[in-house]
């Protein structure tokens, strides 16, 4: 068969630009390097889980912190064997606009970071993992004019301390890469490129 695709995955605190920059990469994989890529997003919304996901974090029904993070493991669960591994069994790349070290930046707010990293150790690892890095003020400006409305953790403070996680993780995980997320669109992705020639 034929060469297996890449899994490369975007992470940043809500407001940073990962959805944008996934999006992008997408778009220069195919129009540029005639790739076939598959972009898809953490947590899904797919049925029961992700939609379930989805109602805690609007705030619509309430979980304990354990909980939650459990329901981020079955989806991805899901998302993997359903979506991701298909894909890359096909030779596609895949872009995954977050992944585990979403359960685990977030998750740290009210579970321990050993747990959270314990729960998602057998997952399959990203090839590369894209952290951008963005003032957790300027995150929360970006949500208030863009979607007016704020989810469970788009506070500044929460984000703050998910962002001393991610840094955390960044030391722990050989994959993750940081890219400065303050600069022009334009800019960022042009770190990314220059990055993704790791792959190669």
């Amino acid at each position: 068969m034929g060469t297996k695709g890449k899994f490369i995955v975007f992470e940043g605190l809500d407001g940073s630009g990962q959805s944008t920059q996934a999006q992008l990469l997408k778009d220069y994989l195919e129009k540029e390097k005639n790739i076939s890529v598959l972009l898809t997003k953490e947590p899904t919304n797919e049925p029961p889980i992700g939609v379930l996901i989805r109602q805690v974090l609007k705030k619509e029904i309430s979980a304990s912190p354990a909980a939650l993070q459990l329901l981020f493991c079955a989806d991805r669960s899901e998302h993997l064997e359903k979506i991701i591994k298909p894909a890359i069994e096909k030779g596609q790349w895949v872009i995954s606009d977050r992944y585990f070290y979403s359960t685990m930046a977030y998750g740290s707010l009210g579970s321990n970071i050993d747990w959270l990293i314990k729960i998602n150790e057998d997952f399959l690892k990203p090839d590369i993992t894209f952290l951008l890095k963005v003032n957790a003020e300027i995150c929360v400006k970006r949500i208030d004019e863009n979607r007016g409305k704020r989810e469970f953790f788009e506070e500044n403070e929460k984000l703050k301390k998910v962002w001393q996680t991610y840094e955390i993780l960044s030391k722990r995980f050989s994959d993750i890469k940081i890219i400065d997320g303050e600069k022009s669109v334009v800019e960022v992705a042009d770190d990314i490129k220059e990055n993704l020639l790791e792959l190669n």
